[in-house]
């Protein structure tokens, strides 16, 4: 007998350890199966394999160790299937915990590398609000991004961008300021809203530093009180560093960037007065049409010139000034070194007025002499005709070019002025004409 009970108990073991157990149903599709039996539709059949729907509201565990919840089929190369394609659509909600900052190792006491956990955001030293997983040593975003407090290592706001360049009184603006930074660690900084100024408001949208060198892009919008280019002034304080980006300005030359101008062929009869004078019909500008409009520098000082007398005179004639004018409707203040090939100028903290201040000059205001006087005649007035043999003492007093480094608005210009005079291959001085070049390079 005792033997009987010892076979019998064996047998029932091996029974339960091959047995497949079904609720809500007499065919399991796996070691547990659970039929949800939400309708007669997802009723699973007394044999053979449910259809998709069938098992939409199904939990299943199959010998191999994979899940299915909403399938009875799980895709055995997955651990845990979640599926509602077939069945009521619903979400993963993943549990939901109070950080206190991205290295919190103590609200879930040590966790395990992969850890994913909703964060809710609502501890002071901690607002970030999302899914984060632990990496070993820190919360992280899914996309792998750092939650550290951002901080960079400079903002560079003197080559700030805004497009587009311009914006007009009354008229509704919307455009993007860029400002280039240098030093991210990768951490997080949040939304910022700065004015309006002007009538204008920037945006920046909360996001990551990248690591090294990166561009912040705020979203500018509003209707200007203000025309380019008079300028507006954002002050950024963003990653421990501050700066005050000034924009609108128009075109401009951008950092490192080398520009280059040619004016139309000018009579070399014009000029009188000398270098002070201001009559209207003799200043670079009038002389100029408008496909050949004069550079302006940071949308405020264009590169201007006046001519003091005709160039048609013999060598040593000093008949050009170079001239800074101020063409914004406010006082502009700057710092400037000029040197020619014969004598040097310079000032530092200039402020000329602005536009309609009493000067003569057309669409601008005060104005600066960036020399006494440029020697600027027909020179030598040779003719290819009979060109000389040898030339063994050229004179200085022929041509003269002018270089002039000027700071404005924390941006250094390098701008070159150089004016000949062209006798069009003749000895008389009738036909001669004036042809101004001119080169603006952004240093910084």
């Amino acid at each position: 007998m005792k033997n009987k009970v010892t076979l019998l108990a064996f047998t029932m073991l091996a029974v339960i350890i091959n047995a497949q157990v079904g609720v809500n149903t007499t065919n399991p599709q796996g070691v547990l199966h659970v039929d949800g039996k939400s309708s007669t539709a997802t009723t699973n059949p007394t044999t053979g394999t449910p259809t998709a729907v069938q098992g939409s509201d199904d939990f299943v565990v199959t010998s191999s160790g994979s899940v299915g919840i909403g399938t009875s089929s799980p895709n055995p190369s997955a651990i845990l299937e979640l599926n509602v394609e077939n069945g009521s659509k619903k979400g993963f909600l993943g549990p939901r915990v109070a950080l206190t900052s991205y290295t919190d190792a103590a609200t879930i006491l040590s966790p395990a590398s992969g850890l994913l956990v909703y964060n809710l955001g609502t501890e002071a030293t901690f607002s970030y609000v999302g899914y984060v997983f632990w990496n070993g040593s820190e919360w992280r975003t899914l996309s792998g991004a750092s939650l550290a407090p951002g901080i960079i290592g400079s903002i560079t706001c003197n080559n700030a961008g805004l497009s587009p360049t311009s914006y007009i009184t009354g008229t509704p603006y919307s455009g993007t300021l860029s400002i280039p930074y240098t030093g991210g660690n990768g951490g997080i900084y949040g939304a910022q809203t700065i004015g309006p100024v002007n009538g204008l408001t920037a945006t920046l949208s909360a996001g990551n530093f990248v690591v090294g060198s990166g561009t912040l892009y705020y979203s500018v919008t509003g209707t200007p009180t203000v025309t380019s280019p008079t300028t507006t002034t954002f002050n950024i304080v963003v990653g421990g560093q501050t700066c005050s980006a000034i924009v609108g300005t128009g075109d401009d030359v951008k950092a490192g960037e080398l520009v280059y101008y040619k004016a139309n062929d000018i009579s070399a009869s014009i000029g009188s007065g000398g270098s002070d004078a201001t009559t209207a019909s003799n200043w670079l500008s009038a002389n100029v049409d408008s496909s050949h409009s004069l550079p302006v520098i940071g949308g405020k000082l264009r590169l201007d010139g006046y001519f003091t007398g005709p160039a048609n005179g013999a060598a040593g004639t000093v008949s050009f000034n170079p001239r800074l004018v101020n063409v914004s409707s406010s006082p502009v203040k700057f710092w400037f070194a000029a040197l020619t090939n014969v004598d040097r100028f310079n000032g530092a903290n200039i402020v000329l007025a602005p536009t309609g201040s009493g000067t003569t000059v057309s669409g601008g205001g005060g104005w600066v002499n960036l020399d006494n006087g440029i020697y600027s005649n027909y020179g030598s007035n040779g003719v290819t005709g009979s060109p000389s043999v040898s030339i063994t003492n050229p004179g200085t007093a022929n041509q003269e070019v002018l270089t002039m480094d000027i700071n404005l608005d924390d941006k250094w210009y390098r701008v070159y002025y150089f004016i000949n005079i062209d006798n069009n291959d003749t000895t008389t001085t009738s036909d001669d004409i004036r042809r101004l070049y001119l080169s603006v390079q952004r240093l910084y």
